[in-house]
C-alpha cells in the first residue's frame, strides 16, 4: 500500500493533473527505472564503460525532465527534452551495440510507442522520424561499417534475450498503465453523464412542479380581477374582493419564496429536512391559494383524519398536497365533493384525497 500511494504521489495527485500529465509524470518514472537498469547491465553484464557513460548521462537529463514536469508543470520540455535524448541514446546506443547484429532495434518499437503516448500531437511526423534514424544508422552501417562487439554467439544471443525482456516488460507496464487510465477516466465520464442525466431529469420535474403550483395562486387572482371588473358588484362587495385579494397576493408571493427556495436546495442536492408535521396545520396554510376556485364552483370539503400527525419534509409535503388538491377542483363538478383522509397502515401514513369528477 505505501508503494502504491508512493507510485500515485511520483505521477501527481488527481485533482491537479489530467491524465495526459499524468502520463507523462509516469513515463519519465519509468523511463528512468530502465535506463538505470540499464547502466548496471552495461557495467556489470556486456562491461561497455562508453554505453554506461552515455546511458547514465540521458538518466541524468530525464530526471531533470521528470522534475520540470512533476515539479514544475513544464511539460512541454518534458515531451520534447525525451524525445529528442531517445533518439540521441538510441543512435548512441546502437553504435556501441553491434548495430544491425545488436538488440537496440527492439528499443525503437518501444521507444515510438512513448512518444506516441506522452505527445498528443504529430504522431505521423515522429513515425517517419523514427523509420528515418532507424533507415540512417542501417545505411551507415552499411557504408562505414560498426564494430562487432560480441565474442560468441551466445554472448549475442544473451544479450538480445535480456533486452528483448526489459523492453518487453516495460511495453508491457507502459501498455496495461495507459490502459488503466483511460478505463478508469471512461467510467468517470460515463458516471459524469448518468449524473447529468439525472440532473436534466431533475430540472424538468422541478420546473413541471413549479409551472404546476403557480398556475391555481396565478388563476386565482385572475378570477378575483375578473370580479372586480365586474359592473354589478356593489361598493362593499368589491373592497371585500379587493381585501381577499390582497391577502391571496400576499400568499402567493410567500408560496412563491418558498417553492423557490425549496427548488434551490433540490437543484444544490440538499438533503431532506424531516419534521413533525401537523396535517389540519398544513392544509390551513394550503388552503388560501387554492380555495378561491373552490369556491367558485361551490366545492365540499370532507376530512376524516384517523392521524393527524406524522413525519415527512414540510414543504416537500405541501408541494404534493398542493397538487392533489388543486387536481381534485379542477376536475371536480360544479357542487361536488373532496374527501380527505389519512390512516396508519402497517408503520406507514397514508393520506387520500378523492374527488367525483
Amino acid at each position: 500500500m505505501l508503494l502504491i500511494n508512493f507510485w500515485e504521489w511520483l505521477r501527481g495527485p488527481r485533482d491537479r493533473f489530467s491524465l495526459e500529465e499524468r502520463l507523462i509524470n509516469a513515463v519519465g518514472i519509468l523511463s528512468v527505472s530502465t535506463l538505470f537498469i540499464f547502466v548496471v547491465y552495461n557495467i556489470f553484464v556486456v562491461v561497455l564503460l562508453e554505453l554506461a557513460l552515455a546511458t547514465a548521462i540521458t538518466v541524468f537529463l530525464q530526471l531533470l525532465f521528470f522534475y520540470a514536469s512533476r515539479f514544475r508543470g513544464n511539460f512541454r520540455l518534458a515531451r520534447y527534452g525525451f524525445t529528442f535524448c531517445s533518439y540521441v541514446f538510441l543512435a548512441v546506443n546502437y553504435y556501441y551495440s553491434s548495430g544491425i547484429n545488436g538488440p537496440v532495434l527492439f528499443s525503437f518499437f518501444v521507444t515510438l510507442i512513448i512518444i506516441l503516448v506522452i505527445n498528443e500531437k504529430k504522431h505521423f511526423l515522429y513515425w517517419v522520424l523514427h523509420c528515418a534514424t532507424v533507415i540512417g544508422l542501417l545505411s551507415y552501417e552499411y557504408h562505414y561499417g560498426i564494430v562487432n562487439i560480441y565474442t560468441s554467439s551466445a554472448e549475442r544471443s544473451f544479450d538480445i534475450a535480456c533486452i528483448f525482456c526489459i523492453m518487453l516488460s516495460l511495453a508491457f507496464v507502459l501498455i496495461k498503465l495507459v490502459l488503466k487510465s483511460y478505463n478508469r477516466e471512461r467510467n468517470l465520464a460515463n458516471k459524469r453523464e448518468q449524473e447529468l442525466v439525472l440532473l436534466h431529469q431533475e430540472n424538468k420535474r422541478l420546473f413541471s412542479i413549479i409551472s404546476h403550483d403557480l398556475r391555481t395562486p396565478l388563476n386565482n387572482i385572475i378570477g378575483y380581477l375578473e370580479l372586480l371588473n365586474s359592473q354589478m358588484l356593489t361598493e362593499n362587495d368589491r373592497n371585500m374582493l379587493e381585501v381577499q385579494l390582497l391577502e391571496l397576493t400576499n400568499g402567493t408571493s410567500d408560496f412563491l419564496t418558498n417553492l423557490l427556495s425549496w427548488s434551490k436546495s433540490q437543484l444544490d442536492g440538499t438533503k431532506v429536512q424531516l419534521t413533525v408535521v401537523q396535517l389540519d396545520k398544513l392544509i390551513e396554510t394550503v388552503m388560501p391559494t387554492i380555495n378561491p376556485l373552490a369556491v367558485k364552483k361551490e366545492l365540499r370539503f370532507t376530512t376524516d383524519f384517523s392521524v393527524n400527525q406524522f413525519v415527512a419534509d414540510t414543504e416537500m409535503i405541501k408541494m404534493v398536497l398542493r397538487n392533489l388538491l388543486s387536481n381534485a377542483i379542477k376536475y371536480s363538478k360544479i357542487g361536488g365533493e373532496i374527501i380527505m383522509q389519512s390512516k396508519e397502515l402497517n408503520g406507514e401514513f397514508i393520506l387520500s384525497i378523492a374527488d367525483f369528477g
